[in-house]
């Protein structure tokens, strides 16, 4: 079962637009891959397996812009992300994406990476971008390995005879795991704080060292235990202590990270106000130009406040201020994923309608994230956030669950009730397929955002009112879960099936 943290794998990354499995994901992989190489490497390449979802779409989604500046060792939210290709050449290193086949591949994200340094010496990995943001190292150096982002790595690789004294120095740090074949040994070390700089160079002083690689998180290491398991075992816990769900996810966080609950709610609110700014740039004048779509957002509530529309109100101000997101996302402004970056727009729609509609504190709606988080964590434990693997229901679907959770928060009410929220927003989006139109977020991913934004609420409001869910929440995900991988791979993020392929769609011209 997946160790998930809400900050780490939930409401986050901060990036720019517009998928978190196809932007965030293959930068976190760069850029761990350039704290092992420990330098700018002099050449390297990013290899896709023909017809995956990356191969499919990383240009459309900006995968080559991410990688481009995590090898260059650059912030992900640089101002600079856009002329990303401009950049490398003066860093004086050759970067090259390919599409052709390697027999690692094994997950419609999979990542080949190979370099050369400057000594002549090579570096080569595998890795996974798993939904998110998240990741999966699975090859380093020809070594089968599993490596994910949210730990500090060591790999050594020595002659077998070898790796029993190794073994020994590592194992003062951390967990270490031990490979063997044709007479050498691969030790990898998993630790939650940085490894010793003596340990270090007391391993490179020994003989026949073949190799030693560090590679730094790129989430909050994983420092402690979980208080909870499941998303039942979560609301029996919030019962026990008398808290409200956004109270005990944050206990489950503060548990996990070792992290001070203040210190955690900080991290929140920064994110909130991420969330905050990507409606206010998606309603003004000046949101971000979008490549298929012009902006609606403003309009829409325009329209609304000027009584133009059918009915308006609380629910359609939530999902016009869910588009205004998902306009900044597809221009590749800064977002919030939660969970995903195809998602970024329905918990900023809700938020922000709880801000100024439901005239909740700040604090609340901080509060109200968390229980979003938790909502989310189930999945994210029990699942997984990636389209390319179980479609859209595991993101617009996750995150209009995770809302419907907040809502419930916001209002008061019990752990209970927010998890069943979440539950009855899952079944609603099960079956939910992710056929983008020309591999652009934009397709119908921007009317999706804002739909489920407004069904948040009417989620929590069937849950306050008494409807009683017989399915709760760990079966619900299960069976999302299942349904996903049923589907097709034509219907899971390939741009190759639905909407993706209607006669409307592709008469529509190429922008990218």
């Amino acid at each position: 079962m997946t160790t998930a943290s809400i900050l780490n794998n939930v409401i986050g990354p901060v990036m720019p637009g517009s998928s978190s499995s196809h932007t965030a994901g293959p930068y976190h992989i760069a850029k761990m891959c350039r704290s092992m190489i420990g330098e700018l490497p002099c050449e390297i390449s990013f290899t896709f397996e023909p017809a995956s979802s990356i191969a499919e779409v990383y240009h459309e989604q900006g995968s080559d812009l991410a990688m481009i500046m995590g090898t260059l060792d650059l912030p992900l939210t640089d101002p600079r992300f856009k002329r990303a290709f401009d950049l490398f050449p003066s860093y004086g290193v050759d970067i090259k994406f390919i599409v052709k086949s390697f027999p690692e591949s094994c997950h419609p994200n999979s990542i080949k990476i190979e370099a050369k340094l400057k000594d002549g010496s090579t570096f080569s990995a595998v890795a996974d971008s798993t939904g998110g943001g998240a990741l999966l190292f699975r090859w380093l150096n020809g070594w089968e390995a599993e490596m994910t982002g949210d730990a500090y790595w060591l790999s050594v690789e020595v002659p077998a005879e070898r790796s029993a004294h190794v073994g020994e120095i590592l194992e003062k740090s951390g967990k270490v795991s031990i490979s063997e074949k044709n007479g050498r040994a691969m030790l990898l070390l998993s630790t939650a704080a940085p490894v010793d700089s003596l340990i270090i160079e007391k391993l490179k002083s020994e003989k026949m060292l073949f190799g030693c690689f560090c590679a730094i998180p790129v989430f909050f290491p994983i420092r402690g235990e979980r208080i909870f398991t499941s998303g039942e075992e979560m609301v029996k816990y919030a019962e026990e202590k008398g808290l409200s769900l956004g109270e005990a996810a944050l206990e489950f966080e503060s548990a996990l990270l070792c992290m001070p609950k203040e210190t955690l709610d900080a991290e929140m609110d920064r994110r909130l106000q991420v969330m905050i700014d990507s409606v206010t740039l998606g309603l003004s004048e000046n949101s971000p130009q979008m490549f298929l779509l012009d902006p609606a957002a403003k309009k829409i509530m325009d329209a609304e406040k000027e009584g133009r529309l059918a009915l308006g109100g609380i629910h359609t101000r939530a999902a016009a201020r869910a588009m205004a997101a998902m306009q900044v996302n597809s221009g590749q402004g800064i977002v919030c994923a939660a969970p995903t970056g195809g998602s970024a727009g329905v918990i900023p729609g809700v938020v922000v309608t709880m801000l100024e509609d439901m005239k909740k504190t700040r604090e609340e709606v901080v509060r109200s994230m968390w229980a979003a988080g938790a909502i989310g964590w189930v999945l994210a434990t029990r699942g997984t956030f990636a389209a390319e693997v179980c479609g859209c229901q595991v993101e617009i679907g996750a995150a209009g669950a995770m809302g419907a959770g907040a809502v419930v928060e916001a209002a008061g009410g019990s752990a209970r009730q927010a998890a069943d929220a979440g539950a009855i927003m899952f079944q609603n989006a099960m079956g939910l397929v992710c056929d983008l139109v020309q591999a652009i977020v934009e397709i119908p991913c921007h009317t999706r955002n804002g739909s489920f934004a407004s069904q948040s609420f009417i989620c929590a409001d069937m849950i306050l009112g008494g409807y009683y869910n017989a399915v709760h929440i760990d079966d619900t995900v299960d069976a999302v879960y299942s349904s996903g991988r049923m589907l097709p791979i034509e219907l899971r993020c390939t741009s190759l099936g639905g909407m993706a392929v209607t006669p409307s769609a592709l008469s529509m011209p190429r922008k990218r």
